[in-house]
C-alpha cells in the first residue's frame, strides 16, 4: 500500500489543534465540508483552544455549519477544548503523565467523543500508538477475508492488539491509517478492490 499510494502524510493540518478540531468535524461528513468549516474558523481566528472555548455556542455553530450536526459538534468542540486546556495546558505534551489507556478513557468520557475520534486523537495529537478501526479499515479487513465483528468497539477490541503487536511505531501507524483510508477512497467497492494491487493478499 505504501509503495502504491504513499506517502499520505496524514493527518492534513497546519497545527495540532487543527487536527483535534478536524477529527470532531469529520464525523459523518465529507472532508470537503470539514475544510470549509476549518476555513471559517481560521478566518474568525478561532482555531485555537482558548479562542474556540470562549466563543458563544451559536457563533461556533454558524462557523462549523458546513460540517453538519453543528449543534452537537459545537458542544463537543468546546468540551474537548476545555479539557485540553485544563488537563493538558493546551499542549499535547501536557498529557505526558497520562497512561495510554487512561488518556483514551478520558477522551471517551467527553461529550460526543466516540471510539474512532478518540483513537484519531490518541494517534495524531498525542502521538501514542493506536489503531483507528474506522469504516475503511472494516471494509478492507472484510475484503481480505477476516471475520470482522459489528460495531467500532468490538472491531477495535478484536484487531487493535494484532495491529499493535506488529511493532509499527507511531509514525508508521499514522501512515497505516492514512493508507487504509486512501485505499478505501480509491477502491470503493469489492469489485474495485478485486482488481486492485491487494487482490493477491486475500486469505
Amino acid at each position: 500500500m505504501e509503495h502504491e499510494l504513499g506517502p499520505t502524510n496524514w493527518w492534513p493540518a497546519e497545527t495540532v489543534f487543527e487536527i483535534m478540531v478536524g477529527a470532531v468535524l469529520t464525523q459523518n461528513t465529507a472532508w470537503g465540508n470539514v475544510d470549509r468549516s476549518l476555513g471559517a474558523l481560521k478566518a474568525a481566528r478561532a482555531l485555537e483552544p482558548h479562542a474556540l472555548a470562549a466563543l458563544e455556542p451559536e457563533q461556533l455553530q454558524d462557523l462549523i455549519r458546513p460540517s453538519g450536526f453543528y449543534r452537537n459538534k459545537a458542544k463537543t468542540l468546546q468540551s474537548l477544548s476545555r479539557w485540553y486546556i485544563e488537563r493538558c495546558d493546551a499542549r499535547p505534551d501536557g498529557a505526558a503523565g497520562i497512561a495510554d489507556d487512561e488518556l483514551r478513557a478520558e477522551l471517551l468520557g467527553l461529550f460526543g467523543i466516540g471510539g474512532e475520534t478518540a483513537d484519531d486523537l490518541v494517534l495524531y495529537v498525542f502521538a501514542r500508538r493506536a489503531f483507528v478501526a474506522d469504516t475503511y479499515a472494516r471494509r478492507l479487513f472484510t475484503f481480505l477475508g477476516f471475520t470482522v465483528p459489528t460495531g467500532y468497539p468490538a472491531f477495535h477490541k478484536a484487531f487493535a492488539p494484532a495491529v499493535l503487536a506488529s511493532g509499527l511505531d507511531v509514525v508508521q501507524l499514522q501512515e497505516f491509517h492514512g493508507l487504509i483510508d486512501e485505499y478505501g477512497k480509491a477502491y470503493r467497492t469489492d469489485e474495485a478492490k478485486a482488481e486492485s494491487f491487494l487482490n493477491g493478499f486475500k486469505m
